[in-house]
C-alpha cells in the first residue's frame, strides 16, 4: 500500500524540486507545434470606445440647440440619471462633469445604451463598477433620446 502511494505522488510531482508537474512550462518544441491544450476561447471585441457588438448612432457631434437641451433635460429626469449622477459632485455613479473630455462620444453612447454590457467587456466601465460598486442600470434610452441627453449633460459642464 505504502508503494502504491509513493508512486502515485511521485507521478503528480515532477523534478523540478517538488513543483507539481502540471504547473510546470511545457517544453518548447511542444509549445511551438500546438501539441500542448487548446488556447482559450478569444475575448469579444472590445475597441477604445467599448464593446464592438453595441451599436450605437453615428452622431456627428452633441448638439447644443435650446430645444435639443430642453429635451435632454426632461430625459435625464424621466430616465431617473439625477438619482446616481450629479454635476460638481458624485452622488452613487460617477460625477459628469466633464464625462466629455475624459470619455470619447461612442465609448458615453455605449454606456448609456447597454450599461450591461459595458461593465462585462469594457476595461474602463470595469474599472468604474469596481469602484462605484453599483452597476447602472439599462435605461431603455432610445436613440432619439440619446443625442437630446448628451446636450443637456453637456451643457451642464459634462
Amino acid at each position: 500500500m505504502r508503494l502504491l502511494l509513493a508512486i502515485l505522488l511521485a507521478a503528480q510531482v515532477g523534478c523540478g524540486g517538488g513543483t507539481p508537474a502540471a504547473t510546470t512550462a511545457p517544453p518548447k518544441a511542444q509549445a511551438a507545434t500546438g501539441a500542448t491544450a487548446a488556447a482559450p476561447a478569444p475575448a469579444a471585441a472590445v475597441g477604445p470606445d467599448g464593446p464592438l457588438t453595441i451599436t450605437v448612432p453615428a452622431l456627428a457631434g452633441i448638439p447644443d440647440d435650446a430645444a435639443s437641451v430642453a429635451d435632454g433635460e426632461k430625459a435625464f429626469a424621466a430616465r431617473g440619471c439625477g438619482a446616481c449622477h450629479a454635476f460638481g459632485s458624485k452622488l452613487v455613479g460617477p460625477d459628469l462633469v466633464g464625462i466629455t473630455t475624459r470619455r470619447s462620444l461612442p465609448w458615453i453612447e455605449r454606456m448609456i445604451l447597454a450599461p450591461d454590457v459595458m461593465i462585462k467587456e469594457d476595461p474602463v466601465a470595469k474599472d468604474l463598477y469596481r469602484s462605484h460598486m453599483t452597476p447602472m442600470p439599462k435605461q431603455g434610452v432610445t436613440n432619439e433620446e440619446l443625442p437630446k441627453l448628451l446636450a443637456f449633460v453637456k451643457s451642464k459642464g459634462g
